[in-house]
């Protein structure tokens, strides 16, 4: 005899090769209960339930299985199916089973019970760990840094200028400027050799102690976001590392992060043609050309790959491609299996940039 075994929300059963019910197990109807059964079911555990079940169905002469597990059960040959006829009666026929049970005595009640399970597994799936999602978090928070952080020294520097305008060209960093007025202030106190010459003379008006103070104090603040922002920046390449090695290995944690972001997480990423992913960012101007005006984008944040810079300027589309495909295949791996072959994908993609550059 052959039993076909499937569970779902009202427990486990067992039916014969004519549907006929074997052998059923209930769940108590409690549906939190209910809900972290199902998710050890689905995940492959064999539970309680499912266990005195199968003993029953030993004592009843059953030898051989038809389920989804792939545990091997002493005393019975299990043969997987892609199409389970238990799973396909059991979900056809679980309204019936359950009035017939008297696991419920009306279908609203038992639409009230099923509202209730699904409220519970979907809780339990958001509280799993994602760490795709804080992935993207922290690249968005990195980004609007560097934005404040522009905007802010952009301002300093107009600032600071009315004091020691000459310094606005000698000095093209953002965060060096920051630094030199944070730690000298007054143009005259500065003791690097280009800048003090430069200082000496000056076109820049005088400033109060009150106004070099502030100055001061707001450089200093500007100081601290960068000496964040680096911190932030090593955070983020650690879990992007340990999250998805592949695709950090081949487009670098930082780029990985960005794609990631605006490909709206892993699976979907995963997902993506490489063409996709070589436009990521470049929507605006995709959409542009669409209505006639532009040429077609060959690239959008994939342009700051390094490959794709240290490409000659007629083999930059053709570097995108590479890079694209590449981050496409490791986005597929980071999210259906454990595998690190980042190095290997990395070293088999320069290798191709490098032959494609050479002819």
């Amino acid at each position: 005899m052959i039993a076909f075994i499937a569970t779902g929300i009202l427990g486990s059963f067992a039916f014969d090769a004519d549907g006929k019910l074997l052998e059923h197990r209930l769940f108590p109807k409690k549906p939190e209960i209910i809900s972290e059964k199902l998710a050890k079911a689905r995940s492959g555990e064999i539970i309680p339930e499912e266990r005195e079940m199968l003993e029953s169905l030993r004592k009843k002469g059953v030898k051989e299985i038809v389920w989804d597990k792939k545990e091997d059960v002493k005393g019975f040959t299990c043969i997987t199916k892609k199409d389970n006829l238990g799973e396909e009666t059991l979900k056809s026929s679980f309204r019936k089973l359950a009035m017939d049970l008297k696991w419920v005595f009306s279908q609203s009640e038992l639409n009230e019970l099923l509202s209730k399970v699904n409220i519970e597994s979907t809780k339990k799936e958001l509280k799993k760990e994602k760490r795709d999602v804080i992935v993207m978090r922290v690249i968005a928070v990195i980004d609007e840094l560097d934005k404040d952080l522009n905007v802010f020294s952009e301002l300093l520097r107009e600032w600071y200028g009315l004091h020691f305008p000459e310094m606005d060209r000698a000095i093209s960093s953002h965060e060096k400027y920051v630094g030199m007025v944070s730690d000298y202030g007054r143009r005259e106190e500065i003791k690097e050799k280009n800048l003090s010459g430069l200082a000496a003379k000056s076109s820049g008006m005088e400033l109060s102690e009150t106004d070099i103070s502030e100055i001061q104090r707001f450089s200093n603040a500007l100081r601290n976001l960068y000496d964040e922002k680096k911190k932030m920046t090593r955070y983020l390449e650690d879990i992007a590392n340990a999250s998805m090695p592949n695709t950090s290995a081949v487009a670098g944690p930082v780029l990985a992060a960005r794609l990631l972001n605006l490909a709206g997480g892993l699976e979907r990423m995963s997902k993506m043609t490489s063409s996709t992913i070589q436009l990521l960012g470049a929507e605006k101007a995709l959409f542009r050309h669409l209505r006639g005006e532009g040429k077609a984008p060959k690239y959008g944040i994939l342009f700051g790959h390094q490959l794709i810079q240290n490409a000659p300027k007629e083999k930059k589309g053709k570097v995108a491609r590479l890079v694209a495909s590449k981050i496409s295949l490791a986005a597929r791996v980071d999210m259906f299996s454990d595998r690190d072959d980042g190095e290997k994908m990395k070293s088999e993609l320069e290798r191709s940039v490098k032959d494609a550059c050479s002819r």
